[in-house]
């Protein structure tokens, strides 16, 4: 493919190919505006931001920042807001564009599609992720040409290739060489790419906005102006065109200056423009005077220095001497004036890695491409005016000890039991968590809803604050100025969804959500909730679910105090209520079809835990009510195994002899049910519910082995998988106790009951290989 023309004499414009965060290309393009002394600068951006460039300019502003974009999503996508970013770094060549021109007094402006056009959101609104304004430079990697190229060069990818050709002349002089070198270089790229897919990807409705700005902006201004676009659009803005300016609508979208961080810059985290590894560049940058000269030796030292405050261990200084000398070869033996990314990469694993290095994930390595990325997040001037929501949670944040100048993520451990200020940080993790915006995960800690290591003092949070948790506030900012209106405005949201997503009846889910707001401190306005957990009790038509939700209704009353719950008379209102419900839906349990046995029997086991937990926690639940229940289930005729379930609760009660016990298990064992199964149904409901009664009732055991003494093998045979199934609630523990009561029984040894097979290792190895065959066909099946 021919370059295109990098100056067009007849109309005496400059266009200027980049490629989007490249360092070489600002460094080339600060000589070629100091040559060309343009009277304006046309910059590929969204033309709806162009109020915004006064802020991007302000000396307090420091990169990387980016203009988020938001706009309401279609109504019929399920995505509320769509966020988009155009972001900056300090060698963003849009970003020294903007600042000469600011410096120099003349016009700086943005020529592409409004960010709300759909062209610049080709994906549309099912596309959920935050997306980057700045174009797809993914052929710059995988493409036909730069595949192709690589290959040639002896390049491992497209990066490389970039780097080989282009970040390693950041210090020549010959500007126009350069970008005409770039230019050419685009254009084999844009060569490989079909009409159709610029077309459906909204390069070509891109394109003709910037055609279409260029000729307005060179009717009103005279002289040279420098239009600066990514070199794959360079070719398509040479011929002027007929096309029309695509205006911005009025109301259409909201864009902010808000902070970004180098992390979010990263082309290995699924950034779509840019370089892989910023921090490399950022450094580059930095080194361009000097021609990168000192790169290695300053990255690799540097590197060093970091590694003494991680658990890994650093090198000796012989080994980050080393280090540099290897990259620094490297480089000359692949032709570069200086060391590249990919040789001080090389170097490091080649000498700070002595062993054999594996195939799977290298923690150094790893920990160099983190420092490779950078973590720094920039900062905005007071003008940039963050909506009140932002400045509100950044203060509690940092009022609370959580750091939020870089992106960072931290390990954070908090007493929540002893150390209120450590409470408060909890609820500020929940709270964020809530509203999803990415900012805290909760890694170890107490259980209250599962009642699990509540002896644990401390909850541990993993906590990192990037651009996306400011995106989300100023999402929530339209409906809300403080943290506790942005939860409210949330739960309302999720309480609303639940009934679009078929669960408009159910109990737990609702809890959930109360549960969630007590835990992020919503205080007395969580109770605004509980209205509507009341019409889900009264309207759930699930005994289980029922049961999950007074059960965590229970466990959260019982913790009150670290959720913060003051006053629980609607909460012990609402459990009443649930507690009603339960005995109304349990008699019929009677007339559940055989397909909804199993849950209801696992049903009541839950249920004799709940009551189990509402007694230890003196809950307010009137638990005489549900003897009766029980009573009116226990009189209908029952499915064996049900049956077996509702003697057994109706045995730990009191309600009953253990008398009644053994002679319906006996007539069950001894019965002439054509099935085997049926024979043991009754027994598997009773060591479901209570399986402590193989101990404290001896006749279970006794007439069970009759059973089995009994049998033919034959018979014994028909009867053992039921056998296992019926006896399958046990733990290892409890089944070895079970075989130690037999033998004792029948007057065997308990100590010969377990034998050691010896495994020839070749059949342990064998087994081994066939486990991860079989491993790997149910990942492929989507089944591990």
């Amino acid at each position: 493919m021919e370059a295109p023309p990098l100056h067009d004499p007849a109309r005496d414009l400059w266009i200027v190919p980049i490629r989007h965060h490249s360092p070489a290309c600002a460094a080339h393009l600060e000589r070629l505006l100091a040559a060309v002394a343009p009277k304006a600068v046309l910059i590929e951006g969204p033309l709806d931001f162009e109020p915004l460039i006064e802020q991007v300019c302000d000396p307090r502003t420091r990169a990387p920042v980016a203009i988020v974009a938001l706009r309401d999503g279609a109504r019929d996508s399920g995505n509320r807001r769509v966020v988009s970013y155009f972001p900056f770094c300090s060698h963003s060549p849009e970003l020294i564009a903007l600042q000469t021109a600011a410096a120099w007094g003349i016009p700086a402006r943005l020529i592409d599609l409004p960010s709300t056009d759909p062209a610049m959101m080709p994906g549309g609104d099912e596309d959920t992720g935050a997306r980057s304004l700045i174009g797809d430079e993914t052929p710059f990697d995988v493409g036909d040409y730069v595949t192709a190229l690589a290959r040639e060069l002896g390049c491992r990818d497209g990066n490389e290739v970039w780097d080989q050709l282009f970040e390693s002349r950041i210090a020549e002089a010959d500007w126009a060489g350069f970008f005409g070198d770039v230019g050419q270089y685009c254009a084999c790229i844009r060569g490989a790419v079909s009409s159709d897919a610029m077309t459906r990807d909204g390069t070509l409705a891109r394109e003709a906005q910037m055609r279409a700005l260029i000729a307005r902006h060179r009717a009103a201004i005279e002289g040279p102006i420098v239009v600066l676009v990514g070199g794959f659009h360079a070719a398509a803005l040479i011929d002027p065109g007929c096309d029309k300016v695509v205006e911005p609508k009025p109301g259409a979208g909201r864009s902010y200056l808000v902070r970004y961080g180098m992390r979010q810059l990263d082309a290995l985290a699924g950034y779509s423009a840019g370089l892989a590894l910023p921090g490399f560049y950022e450094r580059l940058w930095q080194a361009r005077e000097t021609g990168g000269k000192a790169l290695a030796l300053d990255i690799i030292t540097g590197f060093a220095a970091h590694l003494r405050s991680t658990d890994l261990a650093p090198p000796s200084l012989p080994v980050v001497l080393n280090a540099v000398e290897q990259a620094e070869r490297l480089a000359a033996l692949r032709g570069r004036p200086f060391p590249a990314r990919d040789d001080i990469i090389d170097a490091v694993r080649a000498s700070f890695i002595k062993d054999e290095i594996p195939v799977g994930e290298v923690p150094l390595l790893a920990e160099l491409r983190a420092w490779l990325t950078g973590s720094a997040i920039g900062d905005v001037p007071p003008s940039a005016g963050s909506p009140p929501l932002v400045e509100a949670v950044r203060d509690k944040a940092r009022a609370l000890g959580f750091t939020i100048a870089d992106g960072e993520r931290r390990t954070r451990e908090l007493d929540i039991y002893r150390k209120p200020r450590h409470r408060e940080a909890s609820r500020l993790c929940h709270a964020m968590a809530l509203i999803g915006s990415d900012f805290a995960q909760r890694t170890a800690g107490p259980d209250f809803r599962n009642d699990a290591g509540l002896d644990r003092l401390h909850e541990i949070w993993s906590v990192c604050w990037s651009p996306n948790v400011e995106t989300r506030l100023i999402e929530l900012s339209e409906v809300a100025d403080t943290l506790t209106e942005a939860l409210a405005a949330v739960l309302a949201e999720k309480l609303a969804k639940l009934s679009q997503q078929g669960r408009g009846r159910s109990a737990i889910a609702a809890i959930d959500l109360y549960a969630a707001a007590c835990r992020a401190g919503l205080g007395e306005a969580a109770d605004a909730v509980l209205d509507a957990v009341e019409r889900h009790v009264l309207d759930d038509p699930e005994l289980a679910s029922l049961i999950a939700a007074l059960t965590d209704l229970v466990l959260l009353r019982r913790s009150r105090e670290v959720p913060a719950i003051a006053d629980t008379t609607t909460l012990d209102r609402i459990m009443a209520a649930a507690w009603r419900r339960i005995l109304v839906l349990l008699p019929e349990l009677a007339y559940c079809g055989e397909d909804q046995l199993r849950p209801a029997i696992a049903a009541l086991a839950d249920l004799r835990g709940l009551i189990e937990l509402a007694r230890s926690s003196a809950a307010p639940l009137d638990l005489a009510l549900f003897d009766e229940a029980l009573a009116r289930l226990g009189e209908a005729e029952l499915d064996p195994m049900l049956a077996g379930a509702v003697t057994a609760f109706a045995l730990t009660g009191g309600q009953i002899a253990p008398a009644a016990l053994e002679q319906r298990l006996r007539g069950e064992l001894a019965s002439g049910y054509v099935e085997p199964a049926d024979r043991l149904a009754f027994l598997g409901g009773v060591v479901t519910i209570a399986r402590e009664l193989l101990w404290t009732t001896p006749v279970i055991i006794t007439a069970l082995n009759d059973v089995v003494a009994g049998a033919s093998e034959e018979a014994f045979v028909a009867l053992l998988p039921h056998l296992r199934l019926a006896l399958m609630p046990l733990d290892p523990r409890e089944t070895d106790r079970l075989a130690s009561e037999v033998a004792d029984l029948i007057g065997a040894d308990p100590n010969r009951l377990a034998v050691l097979v010896a495994l020839p290792e070749d059949d342990f190895a064998a087994n081994l290989a066939l486990d991860r065959e079989l491993h790997a066909i149910l990942e492929r099946d989507g089944l591990a």
